[in-house]
């Protein structure tokens, strides 16, 4: 499972399963209302 983040994407690679998996980490982190250009700068900060 690979994730790459840039300053205007994300991009995940893996079985769809485990896409799944991970965008409901990133749900839990960033929180339910999150919007993905928000979990992006929120990433780029880290």
């Amino acid at each position: 499972m690979k994730s790459y983040f840039s300053n205007d994407r994300l991009r995940a690679q893996g079985k769809a399963w485990q896409i799944r998996i991970l965008l409901s980490q990133w749900q839990k982190e960033a929180g339910a209302t999150v919007k993905v250009k928000e979990l992006l700068e929120s990433r780029r900060t880290k």
